[in-house]
């Protein structure tokens, strides 16, 4: 009865929100249905949209769903009509040709628009805009020349040779182009200032022969004294110290003048993260004033809240169902001088094993305390004004997240290989095993410790860390088995991104991307460079410890295709060159060495923490959590045969594309596909064997919250592409790699809730 009352209540709203019929003679009020251009040949139809306030009504999916039964609902409840009025169709008629002629169409007109109303049943109420457009020829650059007013040979010598660089990249032959004359402008006026010149001036002319269609470009320039700077004052400090902040900004009084110094003593302030806005203002003499070579210069700063306590909670339904509270302190001024500090507490309830698909059809068997407790200090200008210092510490303590955390009661012969995936074999139970199924959970501890700097205006971040992980197992249920053993894992780690992401107002953005690039690359060297003294003695019995090289590359990319619509792409890969340990030694060479069945328990549990996984909310959405990749048993942990669980591989691959559709302010919509493996091979294709490609499509909505999109994505594995060839995926001996779950057991789909974009 109650779904029958909201969905009634949500046709009464939808129907609410359908457009007016057009009645007035003018169309004015009515609803644009759509808005093309004919005659566009150079400047695409979706650039003009973007400038003219004309514009279509926004529907999700593009109004895909507007003629399906009730999808058509969801479809009214998130449109947003516009509405016809002819005089702003001709101003933004006047708009069009303006812009063609900033674009150097001088000859370009707007030849006609027509409305017209649409048919069809429904659609009485909607209108179409159809502007046809005739470009012309457009105005070519004939040249571009350089006028110098006070220029000496001694005064020009530093800005001669880059003042004709930034010049010639507006070349002869080119379209002019108001926007890029004027960013060549700018270009050489910030060649001069870097260098010294902070009153230059830079002037522009063209003289275009309409004619001929050619423009002549010339840029007059003035460098004027030649500066130093000035006295460096900073306002607004409040309870900040001054000196680390004179530091960071590395400006001494007698220097040369600098735009360029200016703009990385702002970003060097504002990665202090302890500002709320940073104002910098060279104080140079006003117009008709003497010019002084020495300009003093003022920061204004307005420092934001520097102490923050945080107070909260939330819950996950997914690959498992938890609920947690959060809280945390952090100072930016810890014990003066800048240092950073933050400690947060995470605990919280696992309700184990219910899962989303069994949320209904599952009651919990027990349930298992989880609890994470972080710490981090920052420093900043250790050695050099730039460089951070970090020190992390970690204590987590968990049932890890990689399948289930129960392992039955049953034991492996080591005939057939102990514990060897996807092996099949005659098995006996191990006399003196306990009866009852072991809950697994890890206690973790992790210290960390290393440098940060960022370079090219704060894009490019370069991290060194030397990290040490140590992972003792405990059992929430049941008894460990005496050959359960701790992880010690110290390595190095260096950690490289170059971010070029921006959103539609072309500033930083790496939560909404709209357009640019995002480059990474996380590498390990894990064992090589270790404290013996920490493994002496009898420790060294009761510790496994990893030696191994781990690479993962990754390149995101974001492509504006209109207004509103962004396709994005990601590619991400990972190759573990393990050492002292192998965790398929037995599996393809038949290699039964009791040598190897020593190393191979071990070799399996050091792959949960330094292996490859792939499926979740932000891998392949098709997928639950690490769903992707060889499947095994663990038995160092238990000395049982227990629940496949994902053991990771030695080698990854993932990419997804995804198409992302804002609709008005707040909502938006994506399609997606995922693909992507992770095999044990050192090989992108598996060999021998049918090929796993793991395709998976789907649909996402997203809604806009002050931390980042709210994220709903549904995944759907796409029959005959999750083993090329095998398109009963239910055939063990050809899928027996992976045993994906189904949406309540039925469908081969996977949900996914997250705050964030997926990349």
């Amino acid at each position: 009865m109650t779904a029958v009352l909201v969905a009634l209540g949500a046709s009464a709203c939808a129907a609410s929100r359908q457009p007016p019929a057009c009645t007035r003679p003018d169309l004015g009020g009515c609803a644009i249905e759509d808005v093309s251009f004919d005659g566009t040949q150079v400047i695409r139809g979706d650039e003009l949209a973007e400038r003219i306030a004309t514009a279509e009504s926004s529907h999700l999916l593009g109004g895909a769903l507007e003629p399906v039964p009730i999808l058509s609902i969801w479809d009214a409840l998130t449109v947003e009509y516009e509405r016809f009025d002819r005089f702003v169709l001709e101003r933004d008629l006047a708009r069009i040709e303006r812009y063609y002629r900033a674009r150097g169409f001088y000859d370009a007109r707007v030849r006609a628009a027509r409305v017209r109303r649409t048919g069809g049943p429904g659609k009485e109420g909607r209108v179409r805009v159809r502007i046809v457009v005739s470009e012309g020829a457009p105005v070519k650059i004939a040249s571009v020349d350089l006028a110098w007013r006070d220029w000496t040979l001694e005064r020009g010598k530093d800005v001669t040779g880059p003042a004709t660089e930034a010049r010639n990249a507006l070349r002869i032959g080119e379209r002019l182009d108001e926007a890029r004359y004027e960013e060549i402008k700018k270009r050489l006026l910030r060649v001069l200032t870097d260098r010294g010149f902070a009153y230059a001036s830079v002037e522009g002319h063209v003289a275009v022969d309409l004619v001929k269609h050619e423009a002549r470009v010339r840029y007059t320039i003035e460098l004027g004294p030649e500066c130093t700077f000035g006295e460096i004052k900073l306002e607004g400090l409040g309870e900040l110290p001054e000196g680390p902040l004179r530091t960071a900004i590395g400006i001494k009084e007698g220097d040369r003048f600098s735009t360029e110094a200016l703009a990385e003593a702002e970003q060097a302030l504002a990665d202090f993260g302890v500002f709320g806005a940073v104002a910098v203002k060279p104080e140079l003499a006003p117009d008709g004033q003497p010019r002084a070579p020495v300009v003093p210069v003022t920061f204004s700063l307005e420092p934001a809240a520097l102490r923050a306590v945080r107070l909260g909670g939330g819950a996950e339904i997914g690959s498992r169902v938890e609920a947690h509270l959060v809280a945390g302190w952090e100072d930016r001024n810890f014990l003066g001088g800048l240092r950073r500090f933050s400690i947060e507490g995470r605990p919280g309830l696992v309700f184990y094993p219910t899962e989303f698909s069994t949320l209904f059809s599952e009651a919990p068997e027990r349930v298992l305390p989880e609890i994470q407790l972080r710490s981090e200090l920052r420093q900043p200008a250790a050695f050099e004004r730039r460089t951070t210092a970090v020190l992390r510490g970690a204590f987590n303590l968990y049932c890890r997240q990689a399948g289930r955390c129960t392992a039955a009661n049953e034991a492996p012969s080591r005939q057939g290989g102990p514990g060897s995936p996807g092996q099949a074999g005659e098995e006996t139970p191990r006399s003196g095993q306990a009866s009852d199924d072991l809950i697994l959970g890890y206690r973790e501890y992790v210290g960390s410790i290393g440098l940060e700097r960022p370079f090219l205006k704060s894009d490019l971040k370069v991290a060194l860390l030397y990290n040490v992980q140590l992972n003792s197992p405990f059992a929430y249920r049941g008894s460990l088995a005496p050959e359960a053993r701790s992880l010690f894992i110290p390595y190095l780690q260096a950690l490289v991104s170059y971010d070029r992401r921006r959103n539609r107002a072309g500033k930083p953005d790496s939560v909404t991307p709209h357009h640019g690039f995002y480059v990474a690359m996380d590498a390990q060297m894990a064992g090589y460079l270790r404290a013996d003294t920490l493994l002496a003695g009898a420790l060294t019995e009761r510790l496994v410890d990893a030696r191994d090289i781990r690479l993962q590359p990754e390149f995101r990319g974001y492509l504006p295709v209109a207004r509103r619509v962004t396709l994005a792409f990601r590619l991400l890969t990972g190759v573990l060159l393990p050492s002292n340990y192998d965790p398929y030694c037995g599996d393809d060479a038949g290699d039964a060495s009791e040598r190897c069945h020593d190393r191979l328990d071990e070799a399996l549990q050091l792959m949960q923490f330094r292996g490859f996984f792939s499926g979740g909310a932000t891998s392949n959405r098709g997928y639950g959590f690490n769903e992707v990749g060889p499947h095994g048993h663990v038995p160092s942990l238990t000395g049982e045969r227990g629940a496949e669980v994902p053991i990771g591989g030695r080698l990854l691959w993932e990419t997804s594309l995804e198409l992302r559709l804002r609709l008005g302010e707040s909502f938006g919509t994506a399609i997606f596909a995922d693909a992507g493996d992770v095999t044990r091979e050192l090989s992108l294709f598996r060999d021998p064997g049918p090929q796993r490609i793991h395709l998976s499509a789907g649909v996402g909505l997203r809604y806009e919250t002050p931390v980042g999109p709210l994220r709903l994505d549904v995944g759907y594995r796409v029959p005959c592409m999750q083993v090329l060839g095998v398109c009963d995926v239910e055939d063990v001996d050809a899928f027996r790699d992976e045993n994906p779950g189904k949406l309540f057991g039925v469908a081969p789909v996977a949900v996914n809730l997250a705050i964030g974009e997926a990349f």
